[in-house]
């Protein structure tokens, strides 16, 4: 058995050119963002991060030797649909996270992965009536819920940066609501302690989701207006990425 803890990221999605050159796509974006560096370690055991391209077909990480396998999973975003019937690897996914769920495998879902994971545990999802979120949205958190389940003190309303046409309509069986936002009534979501998702991008930096608008606006996928208004969301303040990088940390390390 490999020493220390280790991780595995489904990447789901291929990331813009630009996002992919400059911060290497989603999976390891999640990689980095997750993983403890030497001070937060503290001389404590090591992490070991895996990207699996799921997207592409990889679902090596279900084949691990006993004893070897990951002690939580992240699934990425991505511009699929997480309620198309017709896609191989999408059914595989769906799949293979019934299987981890059923192994009390950490589940940490982000966009996309909160999607797919509300619809692989008898959730539903699909195209969202309001239409894109993009930019920096205020969500209301359940901050003492988080606090019960994390011991993790955050603050009832936090801004998160948004980037989907699709949302999650009905939570799965046993799940809590975390977290909604004025357009986005599921924003976050948990089942008991193996499952944490998030409608929001806790990896997404201030360029990352400029490049993701400019690029939709030229492929005639968002308005103009809306373009606008997702890029001047960051006039208001930062999103508060350090906070839900505390709140996943805390999820998927906290034993």
């Amino acid at each position: 058995m490999a020493a220390g803890r280790r991780f595995a990221v489904l990447r789901t999605g291929h990331a813009t050119e630009y996002t992919e050159r400059v911060h290497g796509g989603y999976g390891r974006m999640l990689a980095r963002l997750l993983e403890d560096d030497d001070e937060e370690r503290g001389g404590g055991e090591s992490e070991t991060w895996d990207v699996f391209s799921v997207i592409d077909g990889d679902f090596s990480f279900l084949h691990r030797e006993a004893g070897d396998d990951y002690d939580g999973y992240v699934v990425t975003g991505s511009a699929a649909d997480a309620h198309a019937t017709d896609v191989d690897w999408i059914n595989r996914l769906l799949g293979a996270l019934l299987l981890l769920h059923s192994r009390k495998k950490k589940l940490l879902g982000i966009c996309f992965g909160h999607q797919i994971l509300a619809r692989a545990l008898g959730g539903k999802t699909g195209r969202a009536e309001v239409g894109w979120e993009l930019g920096v949205k205020t969500l209301q958190v359940d901050s003492e819920t988080v606090s019960r389940l994390y011991g993790l003190a955050i603050p009832s309303t936090i801004r998160a940066i948004e980037s989907h046409q699709d949302q999650v309509l009905m939570l799965p069986p046993q799940a809590v609501l975390l977290a909604s936002s004025e357009k986005t009534k599921i924003e976050m979501f948990a089942i008991g302690d193996d499952v944490l998702c998030m409608q929001c991008h806790p990896e997404f930096t201030e360029d990352v989701i400029e490049d993701l608008v400019r690029t939709r606006l030229s492929r005639n996928l968002v308005s103009d207006d809306l373009a606008k208004e997702a890029l001047a969301s960051f006039g208001a303040g930062p999103a508060d990425q350090a906070t839900l990088k505390q709140l996943c940390k805390a999820f998927l390390k906290n034993v």
